[in-house]
């Protein structure tokens, strides 16, 4: 796969993580992420079994919350690809309001013209309190 490929198919993923957690999709996050080790500063899982009661507890709040994506950077490691992106969160009570600032961490692999998530990391720089 080339980097051209990698980048688009990286931002894919990105962006179709962001618009399940906006959405609160479980179902689709478990396929996306069941088999990746995923990491967040509120735990994470690394087998498929724990994947959907971890997005199902994180997700447990049903609030209104967005997710935009920037910053995107994707770089062969190996037979892999890692790409890392900034996103901040935004919550919509009264109005809208930035809640976190933070950082995306993939690890790909490539099979069939397709890049597969490895591992998934969530870290946060800010949060509102």
């Amino acid at each position: 796969m080339n980097p051209t490929e990698a980048r688009h198919l990286s931002a894919n993923l990105l962006h179709s993580y962001t618009e399940m957690a906006d959405s609160q999709d479980i179902d689709a996050a478990v396929a996306l992420l069941g088999d990746a080790e995923v990491r967040f500063p509120s735990g994470g899982f690394d087998r498929p079994e724990d994947a959907r009661p971890f997005f199902e507890r994180i997700w447990s709040a049903h609030t209104t919350h967005r997710h935009d994506v920037t910053n995107l950077i994707v770089q062969p490691e190996g037979h892999r690809w890692r790409a890392q992106a900034h996103y901040v969160r935004w919550m919509f009570e009264d109005e809208p309001a930035v809640h976190t600032l933070g950082l995306y961490d993939l690890l790909l692999t490539t099979t069939h013209n397709a890049l597969i998530v490895r591992r998934f990391t969530v870290a946060r720089q800010w949060s509102r309190a």
